[in-house]
Order: C-alpha cells, then sequence, then structure tokens
C-alpha cells in the first residue's frame, strides 16, 4: 500500500469565515479546499471540474481487465489481494500511474483530487475546512447529507474510526506516513479535528482529507486485519453487485449515491455497470482485449504496443490506439537490489551490478525506442539533480561528508551510455574493477569471494512477459562470472514476497509528484526499511537519507524544495540502491470505440472517471464484435 501525496506549503482556498476556534494569539481562516503548491484553480464557487462534460449521459456497460486475482475487499491491510476499482482508478496506467485523480468507486474521501492540477484537494465528504495561522491542527466540516449506501449517516465518528483503525490494524504505510498526526477528536457528528505533531510534515492536511473514509457500523464485529470476502458498504458512487472471488466483480452506479450533484462529482462516474474480470496473465489479458471482452487496455510492454495491434479492429477503427501525453514526475524505474541480502552490502557491487545494464541496447532491441533512460527518482521534474551540488546542497549535504561516496562532491552522477551493438565490453571492464575493488575476483570463469563462493542472486518477476527484459541483463552479467536465475511467480506471490522483503532483485516503479511527502519516509527511511510491508525494497537505511527525508517535508517554499529534493536524489542514486531503468512521458491506451470523453487536455494525460459510454457508437461496436470479435 502506498499514498502518494506530499508538500511544503499550505494555502487554502479562502472564504475568510470565522471559527469557534478562532483565538486572537491564532487567526482561524475557513476553506472549500486546500493545496500544497502555489495557488488553486477554482474558486471557492466553482461548478464543477472545468475538464469534465456536465452532461455526460449516464448509463452503459464497460468490461475491463485485471491480470491475477483477488480474495479480498479490504486494500488497506497486508493480507490477502485487494479487488481492483475499490478505491482510485479503474485503471492502472504504465509506470505505476493512476487514471485520473479519482476520489474512490466504492469508499471516498473528505476531499477530492484534481486532475489538472498538483497536490490539490477540494471539499467532498467535507463542506468546509478550518485551519490557524501555524497550521498545528485542521478541521473538516462534514455535509449532514453524506451517508453511505446502505443509508446509514457518515459522521466524524467514522472519520475517527477510520484513522485509528488503519494506523492499528492497517497497512504499516499508513503508520509511517500519518505518523505526524498527535490526535484526533469528534465534535459533533459532523465536526473532526485532526492535531498535528510539532515539526510535522506539511503535507499532513492533505494526506489526511484523501483517507478514505469506512463505515464502522460495517466493520463491527469483524477483524479488519483479515481479508474482507463479502461485498463492503461504501459511500461512494457504486456499489459491489455480484462477484466470485478470484474471478471477477461487478460494481453497479448507485441511483442514490448522495454526492452526485456536487461540483466535485458532476460530470464523473458516468458508467452505469463496470464489471473487472481476471485473467492468469498480461498474455491472456491482451488477447481478451483482442476479442472484444474487455473494452479498455493500458499497455506497458513497448514490444506489444509495437507489433500486438495490428488485428482488424484496430485498422477499421473499431479499437482506437493513442498515446496521451501526461505532465507527470515520472519517478524511478529499475532493478532494485535488496541490501538486506549480503550479496548487496556493499555499494561497490551493486555499482558494478548498475554500470553492466546495457539501456542503448535494450531500448534498440527489446523497447522499439520507445523509452529514455531514467535518471532521477524525480525524474521530469525540477526535483531531479544534475551536475555537481550547489552551495545551498553542500550545507545539507556536509554532515555527512565522511560516510558518502567521496564523488559525489566531485562528479556528476552520470549512467553508462553504449553503442546499443551489444558489445559493452568497457562498462563491463569498469565493473569487474569495482567487483575486484570490493573483494571479488574471476576465478575459472566464475566471480568468487575469499573463500571461493561465487556470486549468484535471483531477479524475481510477477509478470512473464518481464522475462525478455531480465534474460538479456542475465546473460550480461554471467560475463562477468556471476551466477543469476530468474524466477517468475504469480501476482499473488510477488506481494507476499515483497511484503516480506524475501526476494535479491526485482523490477520496481516508485512513482513522485511535484510535492514529495511522507511516502519518501516510506519508500527510504530506515523506519520502514525495519517494517515488513512498506515500500521500502531496498532496505535503504541511511542517517544521510532519513536526515534529507525530513528537509523535503518541513521545507518552507518551492526553493527549499529543491535543494533539499536535489540532495536527497544526489544521495540515492550514488549509493546505487537500484539500477535504473527507463520512462517515458506518454501513456499508451488501447480502447474500443464506444466512449465519449471531455476532449481537453489534462495534467494527468487520462482521468477515465470523466468518459462516458456514447449510445451510438457502443451500439454500433458491440453488434460489430459480437459477430467477430476483433
Amino acid at each position: 500500500m502506498r499514498i502518494v501525496l506530499g508538500g511544503f506549503l499550505l494555502l487554502l482556498l479562502l472564504t475568510a469565515l470565522p471559527s469557534p476556534l478562532a483565538r486572537a494569539d491564532s487567526p482561524v481562516t475557513t476553506a472549500s479546499g486546500l493545496t500544497i503548491l502555489g495557488t488553486p484553480k477554482l474558486a471557492a464557487n466553482f461548478k464543477h471540474f472545468p475538464y469534465v462534460n456536465p452532461d455526460a449521459p449516464k448509463g452503459g456497460e464497460v468490461r475491463l481487465a485485471a491480470v491475477g486475482t483477488y480474495d479480498n475487499f479490504n486494500p488497506f491491510i497486508l493480507r490477502g489481494r485487494a479487488v481492483a476499482g475499490l478505491v482510485g482508478a479503474w485503471v492502472i496506467l504504465p509506470g505505476g500511474s493512476g487514471s485520473g485523480a479519482s476520489i474512490g468507486h466504492v469508499w471516498e474521501s473528505l476531499l477530492a483530487g484534481s486532475s489538472d492540477e498538483a497536490a490539490t484537494g477540494y471539499c467532498h465528504i467535507c463542506k468546509t475546512i478550518e485551519t490557524p495561522a501555524d497550521g498545528s491542527w485542521i478541521a473538516f466540516n462534514l455535509r449532514p447529507e453524506a451517508h453511505f449506501s446502505d443509508g446509514v449517516p457518515l459522521t466524524s465518528e467514522d472519520v475517527a474510526w477510520t484513522f485509528h483503525t488503519v494506523i492499528a490494524q492497517g497497512s504499516p504505510a499508513f503508520r509511517i506516513q500519518l505518523a505526524g498526526v498527535a490526535s484526533v477528536e469528534t465534535d459533533g457528528p459532523h465536526r473532526v479535528v485532526f492535531h498535528f505533531k510539532t515539526g510535522r510534515d506539511r503535507t499532513l492536511p492533505l494526506l489526511v482529507g484523501e483517507l478514505p473514509v469506512l463505515p464502522e457500523h460495517f466493520f463491527k464485529g469483524r477483524d479488519f486485519s483479515q481479508p474482507l470476502t463479502v461485498a463492503p458498504i461504501g459511500s461512494g458512487p457504486y456499489k459491489v453487485a455480484a462477484f466470485e472471488l478470484g474471478r471477477g466483480v461487478t460494481f453497479e452506479r448507485d441511483p442514490n449515491w448522495w454526492a452526485g450533484d456536487l461540483p466535485t462529482a458532476i460530470g464523473t462516474n458516468n458508467f452505469g455497470t463496470v464489471r473487472v474480470d481476471y485473467y492468469r496473465d498480461a498474455s491472456v489479458a491482451l488477447e481478451a482485449f483482442k476479442a472484444g471482452q474487455a473494452d479498455l487496455r493500458a499497455e506497458n510492454i513497448s514490444k506489444n504496443w509495437a507489433q500486438a495491434y495490428d488485428f482488424p479492429a484496430v485498422k477499421d477503427g473499431r479499437v482506437i490506439k493513442a498515446d496521451i501525453r501526461h505532465h507527470l514526475p515520472t519517478g524511478m524505474q529499475g532493478w532494485a537490489m535488496n541490501t538486506r541480502r549480503p550479496v548487496f552490502h556493499d555499494p561497490l557491487v551493486r555499482k558494478a551490478i548498475g554500470w553492466a545494464y546495457d539501456f542503448q541496447w535494450a531500448n534498440k532491441n527489446l523497447f522499439f525506442g520507445n523509452y529514455t533512460r531514467t535518471l532521477s527518482y524525480f525524474d521530469n521534474s525540477d526535483l531531479a539533480s544534475s551536475g555537481l551540488p550547489g552551495p545551498d546542497e553542500l550545507k545539507l549535504l556536509d554532515p555527512f561528508r565522511a560516510e558518502l561516496p567521496p564523488e559525489l562532491f566531485t562528479e556528476p552522477f552520470r549512467l553508462p551510455i553504449t553503442d546499443g551493438s551489444g558489445h559493452n565490453r568497457e562498462e563491463l571492464t569498469t565493473s569487474l574493477a569495482l567487483l575486484e575493488k570490493a573483494g571479488w575476483h574471476v576465478r575459472d570463469m566464475k566471480l568468487v569471494d575469499a573463500q571461493g563462493q561465487q556470486m549468484r542472486f535471483t531477479i524475481l518477476l510477477d509478470d512473464p512477459s518481464f522475462e525478455r527484459v531480465a534474460l538479456p541483463y542475465v546473460q550480461t552479467l554471467k560475463h562477468l562470472g556471476i551466477a543469476v536465475d530468474v524466477r517468475t511467480v504469480d501476482p499473488a506471490q510477488f506481494q507476499r514476497l515483497t511484503e516480506n522483503f524475501d526476494f535479491d532483485m526485482t523490477m520496481i516503479v516508485i512513482p513522485e509528484n511535484e510535492i514529495p511527502g511522507t511516502a519518501l519516509a516510506d519508500d527510504f527511511s530506515c523506519a520502514a526499511a525495519k517494517e515488513i510491508g512498506s515500500s521500502n525494497l531496498a532496505g535503504v537505511c541511511d542517517p544521510a537519507v532519513d536526515a534529507l527525508i525530513a528537509k523535503v517535508l518541513t521545507a518552507s517554499d518551492r526553493a527549499d524544495l529543491r535543494v533539499a529534493a536535489r540532495a536527497l536524489d544526489r544521495v540515492l542514486l550514488w549509493r546505487w540502491y537500484l539500477v535504473p531503468a527507463w520512462g517515458n512521458q506518454v501513456f499508451h491506451i488501447a480502447y474500443w470505440n464506444r466512449f465519449g470523453q471531455p476532449g481537453i487536455p489534462i495534467r494527468d494525460g487520462v482521468d477515465f472517471d470523466t468518459w462516458w459510454v456514447d449510445s451510438t457508437k457502443a451500439q454500433a461496436t458491440d453488434a460489430a464484435r459480437a459477430k467477430g470479435g476483433g
């Protein structure tokens, strides 16, 4: 579980109303939304998000495909594998980003995000927000009309119960990212107040505002920490209408959805029914899409995008193949090395493993030239480091100079650039020199340590299609005398193994946004490295990293944020916790031509929740594919 929020400077959509909590020494502002970057685009009285069609028709059926299986309707715990669609996007886009800023399909939040703004939330379950000038607390005043799908009112007690429950029994990510909350109190049925600790991360107001609100009465008497195998009660636009564990689930739009006429909801969640079918692997899911058994597919395999979409339905326009530009930070994707394993303890070994990866060959021969090399943990943003650290960065880095690689201060970080021929002899020579410096030597064509034990490790995958990417890398590493195996498991087993850090190396995506938040602690802190189920798969535990995360989270303005983030980026890169791989700024989307769209470019690129079923298109397309599929 990862909550991706973040920020540094809390600014409110001001309505300047008095508050009963106001004091002369701590004036309180009332607002209808908040942001942690710049100024919100929308006024307090906005009618609807500007990128939606407010007159979008409701109804129609959508079929989607998911890979793997599920056995759980509670996505907030470690146990089990949660079903898709409960919270967040229906469709996960390549690179790990969700489709749009969905507020939740079954469970909703106090705030609704915008698909065209960074780190901004507008009141949804809440009607107004109150906060003092010192930011020490935030109060949410709830809409009295808010209720769950069974008619039970949604109250402040549900908000407080949700917070306490996910902290106590939910994924460790909640404990890590919400650690700055000192207490939660209710003030009547429609008011809840979060108090923050001194020196806490400034993203917390948005973080608690985007926490889904769960129904206390539904979970009463249930063990929250165990997988939920019955249809849940929610507050969102959809209810679970039917399901077969592990195979599929059908969501139906709730005709009595209490929030349908709110500015944050108009023009969204337009589908009448959404069915999600599960397939054993991605190749089967692709064939299901081509056969017309799924309506939309986000493609993350470049070979498929180049070669697998030449079936008749694409050629005659029944299936649309689109490259959609987004304007999101792309974060980091790479081969993560689990430093809890002795083989990856030494940074010199990790650098050698990284230096051996031939991206140019892979991009030319495996990816059809579609990708660029990832060069930063904050790639595609102004927080990415480059060149040498400047004076302000050095002030943050100097206290740790003795522990950090000397090269960090004297050389720009760089990755090898080959000619793409596959003959990266120079890079392998550099790798071997690093390995020898770390105490490894080639003997009888094997890389061995002082005791004569060969270096060996296993790359863990959850998708057979990634084997074509991993196996050439394995062959390159074998040229160094390293014994590397590839192990592909099903998604459920992959989740269990990675949650327990029971792997050597695996491919991971670490998403980021313009305003990094407490997710950084879940990804890279010492506390997270020791917490089963955290996102710190590499086992990063470094005093410099912990200190720089704190600087990022408490930066007072954008300039300070840039300095702190770039310094953090340098440390993570020079420690070689993973081998940077690839990324791009385009989403590959294919869909059957049965949808209407607002047609307005947005920062997120795609927000499927703003689409609708166009009855005329759907009738023609569905009739044609019923006769012959793709």
